[in-house]
């Protein structure tokens, strides 16, 4: 009995540990967003909401801002169009090894070093003619987002039943209607849920960004460059800012699927 206590709390102790190496910096960022001092060092002297001022009455971060903004609704509209299309043409498909073959393709993305596909984009867009700028990073964004809408997308669809859908057509209704009224109304959840987190991995997208977004900035791109000559609090506000946006949508990407699968 007292073994069993003492390895549970050397578990807890191991859990807790583990969490605290991963938010220590994140925690530590939020809290120098809210000091009086300009200087990064402690103990903190007060506490003042003037750096996300600063931050937002600076041009240049409302400018990267409405980018990084820009950038993540149009990797989750399309991400999430591409990738529930995809997976619901795959899921249809008879052949085992081919479906299984094309999963394995479509998530190849997901495993590739990003410096790798960044430099692949420009090269393409280079030889294709297509000037650096926020199309350009759209698209990198969409590559990297489409295989995480593909994964979760599939996970939704191995539960769907494809015999509703057979038994709509023998009752007579047209293939929009069938989408309308069956299939749409048992993958929205789930298209919705991978949307966000599409989102989500745009708005924190740096390596592609750098390489395709030429003379934009986006929110990661501005944090880069601002770093290079010291760290200000503002960069602390704007990045808490970009933390808790990152937050919000992984935690409506779960709660919305959870409630699906539900």
């Amino acid at each position: 009995m007292v073994s069993a206590a003492r390895s549970t709390l050397v578990a807890k102790g191991f859990v807790a540990l583990v969490l605290l190496y991963l938010y220590a910096p994140v925690a530590v960022i939020v809290i120098f967003s809210f000091t009086t001092s300009p200087r990064l060092s402690m103990p903190i002297e007060g506490l003042t909401f003037a750096w996300y001022h600063n931050a937002f009455a600076n041009p240049l971060i409302t400018a990267a801002l409405a980018n990084s903004l820009i950038l993540a609704g149009v990797s989750a509209v399309a991400a999430g169009l591409l990738g529930a299309a995809f997976a619901f043409g795959v899921m249809k498909l008879t052949q085992l090894r081919l479906r299984r073959a094309l999963l394995a393709l479509s998530l190849l993305p997901a495993v590739m070093p990003l410096l790798v596909i960044g430099i692949a984009l420009a090269v393409v867009f280079h030889a294709l003619g297509l000037a650096q700028g926020l199309r350009n990073a759209a698209i990198g964004h969409i590559l990297v987002s489409l295989p995480f809408v593909v994964l979760t997308m599939n996970a939704r669809l191995e539960t769907f039943d494809f015999a509703t859908l057979e038994a709509a057509r023998d009752l007579g209704a047209s293939p929009f209607q069938t989408f309308r009224d069956i299939t749409f109304p048992q993958i929205r959840s789930a298209i919705v849920g991978a949307a966000l987190l599409a989102a989500a991995l745009s708005l924190d997208e740096f390596v592609v960004t750098w390489f395709n977004i030429g003379n934009e900035q986006s929110i990661p791109v501005l944090v880069w460059g601002l770093m290079r000559r010291g760290v200000d609090p503002s960069i602390n506000a704007l990045a808490s800012v970009l933390f808790a946006l990152l937050v919000c949508l992984v935690f409506l990407s779960n709660f919305i699927g959870r409630r699906n699968s539900t």
